[in-house]
């Protein structure tokens, strides 16, 4: 396709032009260097002569004679000119000969200018189109070895070669875009490998915000696990400490009812539950099951509670209840998700906690006992 391209539009081209420049060229190359001035003065010489042979052709004719210009011609001459001394006559016959013969050499330099007139000479070309000629024809000029002619036959036996000889135009460009094929190919598969390695960056980006924001929340529950745990040890430690993961409420099971015991950053609406006519209740369903499942349901749009059922201390049983809403992620992601860590893990630290501060209410309660006792 290639091939055919070149062949039709430069092959053809040299085929038509050859014949018309290579004879300008060959001129120019010819008459380089001439002197073209005396060829100007002299060129006008046969116009002038073709003047001189139909001045003979009128000669015979009487002009005196003839109705018209017969009297006009003898009234002028003899009124007007009579008087005049015939030297003058003979000049300003001369002067205007010289200047008709003048404005005939310069319409013969003209021509001499012009590209395909009889009567050009480059040299004139030269003098009066300079430009031109150093921009368009010297190059041509100084070259004498080369002709279109030449490029044409040259052109001409090279695509003549046979496709699959290595020095052929017809096998390079055949070679060249064969190469062009495959850098474009091997073009594609990198933009395409650049595009799904930016996408991998991407992804990873993505992931290593998120690790960070599980690293900070993951510091602040250990934080703050560390920080009851001092409580403790100062016997400072309550219920209200324990809503490092959110708002909660607690209740213990006394019967078939849940009594509230507690609750911290929830509407405090505060009722105990009945197991068996509150249903819709997650901690109503977390009570019932033995193996300690998490249960959740949405008291209002945008609002999350997940309740789980507790062993305690002398056979009590406890249910705490997370109370969190749709945008808190930090929640989310440790209650219901298990992106930063498994939210069982979560709930068994929860119930570590109450059993500590159930174990030291006991003990108090032994003390109270005692102290009651004595």
């Amino acid at each position: 396709m290639v091939i055919k391209s070149i062949q039709t539009n430069y092959h053809s081209y040299l085929s038509g032009i050859k014949g018309d420049i290579d004879p300008i060229i060959k001129t120019m190359r010819n008459q380089n260097g001439e002197r073209w001035r005396g060829k100007a003065w002299k060129g006008p010489v046969k116009t002038v002569s073709g003047y001189f042979k139909q001045a003979k052709l009128l000669k015979g004719i009487s002009w005196t004679t003839l109705p018209i210009i017969g009297p006009i011609a003898a009234g002028v001459t003899a009124g007007n000119y009579a008087q005049w001394p015939l030297w003058i006559g003979i000049f300003a016959a001369l002067a205007l000969m010289i200047i008709i013969y003048y404005l005939l050499v310069q319409a013969y330099i003209h021509k001499m200018a012009a590209i395909g007139q009889p009567e050009f000479h480059v040299e004139a070309f030269k003098a009066k189109r300079p430009r031109e000629y150093e921009q368009v024809w010297a190059p041509f000029v100084k070259k004498d070895d080369f002709t279109f002619e030449g490029l044409y036959n040259l052109v001409n036996a090279v695509f003549s070669q046979h496709d699959q000889d290595p020095s052929s135009v017809a096998y390079v460009v055949a070679y060249s875009q064969s190469q062009h094929d495959f850098m474009q190919t091997s073009i594609a598969e990198l933009k395409t490998t650049i595009t799904e390695q930016e996408a991998a960056i991407a992804t990873l980006q993505d992931e290593l915000v998120e690790s960070d924001s599980a690293v900070y929340t993951l510091t602040k529950v250990l934080k703050a696990i560390t920080e009851n745990q001092y409580r403790y040890v100062n016997d400072a430690l309550a219920f209200t400490d324990l809503d490092f993961i959110s708002g909660f409420s607690l209740y213990r099971q006394e019967g078939n009812t849940l009594k509230l015991m507690m609750d911290k950053g929830t509407t405090g609406k505060k009722r105990d539950l009945d197991l068996g006519s509150d249903q819709d209740f997650a901690a109503v369903a977390a009570a019932k099951d033995m193996m300690g499942q998490a249960y959740s349901n949405n008291p209002y749009p945008g609002r999350h509670v997940v309740a789980f059922r507790m062993d305690m201390l002398e056979e009590e049983t406890w249910v705490w209840c997370f109370h969190f809403d749709d945008d808190d992620e930090r929640a989310l992601s440790l209650i219901l998700d298990n992106d930063i860590i498994e939210s069982r893990q979560i709930r068994r630290v929860i119930h570590a906690f109450c059993l500590t501060i159930q174990k030291r209410m006991l003990s108090q309660k032994e003390v109270d006992l005692d102290a009651g006792a004595q």
